[in-house]
């Protein structure tokens, strides 16, 4: 049996050298009880778990999150050789209010706050 999955929706809080950035990440994942990503759910789950990527002005990105040796990817597009971003901090789990940080290709790192689990 699959693990049950969620929306989690996160929007940018903070972008090195934006002054007012914008952008919002959708992502349907798995999680423990402790509200990070199920890594025993994501290796079990033959289908791959979505993400959107959406910036004002632009192109929705369809992509996904996948899980490596380092850690957790978000990739956009869904590409296994694309360079992902990267999931460095999510202490207080994917709970509203709380913020994560990713390294994107480049190495910048970017703050998002959860706004919504569902």
């Amino acid at each position: 049996m699959q693990a049950p999955r969620v929306t989690v929706t996160l929007a940018l809080a903070w972008h090195a050298g934006e002054e007012a950035a914008e952008g919002r990440l959708v992502l349907e994942i798995a999680l423990d009880a402790r509200g990070h990503p199920d890594q025993a759910a994501r290796r079990a789950d033959p289908a791959p778990w979505p993400a959107l990527f959406a910036r004002p002005g632009a192109t929705e990105e369809a992509g996904d999150v996948t899980l490596d040796a380092d850690g957790w990817l978000l990739r956009f597009p869904a590409d296994p050789d694309g360079a992902p971003f990267r999931l460095r901090s999510l202490e207080g789990g994917f709970r509203p209010g709380e913020v994560v940080t990713l390294a994107g290709p480049d190495g910048a790192e970017t703050a998002w706050r959860v706004v919504g689990v569902a």
